[in-house]
């Protein structure tokens, strides 16, 4: 079952005494190529002995070309690797039998409050971490979750690997809507147009609002001098101003790739394992997670990592580099201060660039980056 081939190179002038004998002793074998005094056969590793013999006796030359087979493969094994492979089976085994982690999901808007209960009575029941699986009743936990917690209104308990995943969907309460509210000034600048449909509105077009103000109120006098209240409603747009600044400095080098190879890998858990080594510690490389495979239902990756070296390069940027810098800091910060505003369209953007000089060469820059934006200020409160 062992057993592996070998491809052998017989030479000598005695070739057809050799090939007589080998049918003569029943050994098989395979016939590659045959010339004048030259032959390539494929045998087993079993009849190698018997074949050396009759080489000797007609005086053939026999050459290994190829080894093939688990024969081979076993024979290049280590003690050290049979050792690590066997260390590795034995900690799959014992991670696939416990419950590193437990993991509460919700279906909805987040509640902390909620999960802290969640796992308050996880650890009541004895649910915790590195305990056995086998211990664990996904049906029993959800019938105690759902009648102890009456927040609860739909509970699944479910194994994952090494986690244990809680997900629920918490139980609707009424809301009581505030149905008198005021509208307010969500950002500074200049009103442009203004759609009043209920409210009391106390700014015209062209006026000038800070953060804050209030813009229309829900208290309304009537032409008779009757006063009442009334949800507030309406649409404000306006002309905003944000100033952006950002400096950064430049570097003295910047990499330079020269090779890439990579890295095929084993993840348990939080443990990983590195099937080869290329790096070394005086060698400059960047690691790169390229791709990730899971082994469900166990909490196991393979994955494999791209190593790329590189040698720094003196860097000198140019006015264009140094520009799309500034323009990609600067978006990238108006974009996160402007998340939850409604910009309904960006009018301007002016920029300024300041460059400090370091003994003769640009390594900081100071910049600045105004944008001038139409904007839906209004908020309801």
């Amino acid at each position: 079952m062992c057993s592996g081939r070998l491809v052998l190179k017989v030479e000598g002038e005695n070739l057809n005494k050799f090939l007589n004998m080998l049918i003569f002793n029943k050994i098989l074998l395979k016939l590659y190529s045959k010339q004048d005094n030259t032959i390539i056969i494929g045998i087993s590793t079993k009849i190698f002995k018997k074949v050396i013999k009759i080489a000797k006796r007609t005086k053939c030359k026999i050459s290994i070309l190829e080894k093939n087979g688990m024969y081979f493969y076993l024979k290049e094994l280590t003690l050290w690797k049979v050792i690590t492979v066997g260390v590795c089976i034995f900690i799959l085994i014992v991670f696939n039998q416990f419950i590193f982690d437990i993991a509460i999901l919700n279906h909805g808007s987040a509640d902390m409050l909620l999960n802290e209960k969640i796992k308050e009575k996880l650890y009541q029941y004895n649910i915790k971490p590195f305990m056995l699986k086998n211990k664990i009743d996904e049906k029993i936990l959800e019938s105690k979750l759902l009648a102890d917690l009456d927040d609860l209104m739909w509970v699944k308990v479910k194994r994952e690997g090494a986690r244990l995943f809680v997900e629920y969907v918490k139980r609707e309460t009424a809301e009581i809507e505030n149905k008198k509210g005021r509208i307010f000034a969500a950002s500074s600048g200049v009103i442009k147009r203004i759609i009043l449909k209920s409210g009391n509105l106390l700014v015209k077009e062209g006026d000038t609002v800070v953060c804050g103000q209030l813009l229309v109120d829900n208290k309304v006098t009537s032409k008779d001098g009757i006063e009442y209240y009334e949800d507030a409603n309406a649409q404000i747009e306006a002309i905003t101003f944000y100033t952006i600044p950002a400096d950064f400095t430049i570097p003295l080098y910047q990499k330079e790739y020269i090779s890439k190879a990579t890295v095929p890998y084993i993840k348990v858990g939080n443990y990983e394992i590195k099937l080869k080594n290329i790096v070394t510690k005086n060698e400059n490389c960047d690691k790169i997670k390229i791709k990730e495979y899971k082994l469900s239902p166990l909490a196991i990756w393979v994955g494999v990592y791209e190593v790329k070296r590189y040698k720094l390069k003196r860097f000198v940027p140019t006015f264009a580099q140094i520009k799309e810098k500034v323009r990609k800091e600067c978006d990238q910060k108006f974009i996160a201060l402007t998340k939850n505003k409604k910009i309904l369209n960006i009018l301007s953007v002016r920029t300024y660039i300041k460059m400090i000089k370091q003994k003769g060469e640009i390594r900081k820059i100071e910049c600045q980056r105004n944008y001038e934006c139409l904007e839906e200020i209004g908020i309801k409160k």
